[in-house]
């Protein structure tokens, strides 16, 4: 059976206007799996709620595999057509069009299958001709990109809707589709079979969301993804859920709620040798009183136990793992930032890779003989800093190995000691309740990794100031952690 367009266009539209919000986009999958939560926000969370938190380094990862797609296509299929149109009918009469035409590969192709409820955008159709289909002595077959080590079960189930789109459409279904992993990783072959049954599931589940006829609760404390981060933890937090103690994730929110335990208030009416279902109990019975108090709590007879030495250096350091293929092409340490407990700082900046290891060899310089040094950081991410380092700078290795002995991780000294009215124990959660804030909201470690690159390419110092000021800033937040913890008495 051969069609034309308007029979395509028919098939792919089953009369309708396309609705988008009434329908289901593949991409939504990875939401519908890990927080479908965030699916009921699309539909029923006030708009106003919605905040866009989309930050400078999660865009440069969009835009990474943007790019790894063209690439590919580019390589791969160098006569594929591109769809022109981005969005619409327009997009959709163009891609099939394309197929009629019988192209060798189509990148972008708009696939609509409006009787089902489902639309989408497919990477690359490749045309086969091991098979008739409607369009005559070929069909086409799915290949999903995806800028990623590892193929995720979401990969498969976009790909697999994408795969019974094409399938209804043309007359034909592939049995396989294929997914193809970031560069220089193995294309993975799946067969349709083996993912039609959860695909169909998950469909289902959308519907009865959108529907009204499943009702949806967050998952717990920051468990949400942009647009709705916010509002879900406002509801977390007006309700005391106890996803706000550390630790307490999603898995064991449901098994504590299975035995009655919902919120905070229950937590402190089980007291601290309560049965809550895991080990040690009392933790989360002080994390519950600090949050009900609003201040950090000790245990009773407990104090600070910070260890110290001779000399007391508070350590961070900026390092990055992306690459631009020229200024940057190994991952390295770009900066570090020292306190003294008196609020004195120094930073060390490399200009660019092949400046880290006179970077490094300044800071030893000043560090000295570190055999009497308690050198906190912040997690013992800065151990893994220095072995790297010591890797890459043999000349360097031995001093480098000597300071990563001397450092202690702060977080753990003052965890449970006391117990801190925060949702985890993250510098930035803990710092603040230590009456410690930061000058830029829109500088962290991975948008600062963007400007040190940024720094590089137009030497423009004014950017990288900005990233000094935040290792600075986070350095100074340790040493605030450890003045606040230091002082506070055994009973509060």
């Amino acid at each position: 059976m051969s069609v034309d367009l308007p029979e395509l266009f028919e098939r792919a539209t089953a009369g309708k206007q396309l609705d988008r919000e009434r329908i289901f986009r593949p991409s939504w999958f990875y939401s519908i799996i890990e927080d479908p939560f965030w699916i009921w926000c699309e539909y029923y969370a006030p708009p106003e709620a919605r905040v866009d938190e989309t930050t400078a380094y999660q865009q440069y990862l969009m835009q990474q595999g943007n790019e790894w797609e063209d690439r590919y296509v580019a390589s791969q299929f160098p006569k594929a057509y591109v769809i022109q149109s981005r969005w619409g009918e327009e997009a959709l009469r163009e891609t099939l069009s394309a197929m009629l035409r019988g192209e060798d590969a189509i990148s972008g192709g708009a696939l609509w299958l409006l009787a089902e409820e489902v639309y989408g955008k497919a990477d690359v159709l490749v045309r086969c001709d091991d098979q008739p289909s409607d369009l005559g002595d070929f069909y086409y077959r799915v290949k999903e990109i995806k800028n990623s080590k590892e193929v995720k079960p979401y990969h498969q189930l976009q790909a697999a809707v994408y795969n019974w789109m094409l399938g209804e459409l043309q007359g034909f279904r592939p049995p396989t589709f294929d997914i193809v992993p970031k560069e220089g990783e193995t294309e993975v072959e799946v067969a349709y079979e083996s993912v039609a049954e959860q695909m169909n599931t998950f469909l289902a589940q959308w519907r009865a969301i959108r529907d009204g006829e499943q009702r949806i609760e967050p998952l717990g404390y920051d468990s949400t993804n942009s647009p709705w981060r916010q509002y879900a933890n406002q509801i977390i937090h007006d309700r005391r859920d106890i996803t706000l103690l550390p630790g307490v994730g999603p898995k064991t929110a449901e098994n504590w709620r299975n035995l009655g335990i919902k919120t905070l208030d229950d937590v402190l009416r089980a007291g601290p040798d309560g049965d809550l279902g895991r080990n040690p109990n009392s933790d989360c019975y002080y994390h519950a009183l600090a949050f009900q108090q609003n201040r950090p709590v000790f245990r009773p007879g407990e104090s600070a136990q910070i260890e110290r030495r001779e000399r007391l250096v508070h350590f961070d350091v900026e390092d990055t793992s992306v690459l631009d293929g020229e200024l940057i092409t190994r991952p390295h340490t770009y900066m570090i930032g020292v306190a003294t407990p008196e609020g004195e700082t120094t930073i060390w900046t490399a200009r660019g890779q092949n400046d880290e290891a006179r970077m490094w060899s300044d800071f030893l310089d000043w560090l000295g003989d570190p055999k009497d040094v308690a050198l906190y950081c912040w997690t013992m991410y800065e151990a893994s800093k220095l072995r790297q380092a010591a890797d890459d700078h043999p000349n360097l290795a031995e001093r480098l190995l000597a300071a990563e002995s001397a450092l202690i991780d702060l977080k753990e000294q003052i965890k449970h000691l006391p117990y801190f009215p925060v949702t985890s124990y993250s510098i930035k959660k803990v710092a603040p309740v230590c009456g410690f804030h930061w000058s830029q909201d829109d500088v962290d470690g991975q948008s600062a990794q963007l400007m040190y690159r940024d720094w590089l390419k137009t030497a423009d110092d004014s950017i990288i100031r900005r990233v000094e000021q935040y290792n600075r800033e986070d350095v100074l937040a340790m040493v605030a952690v450890d003045r606040y913890v230091s002082a506070l008495p055994t009973e509060i």
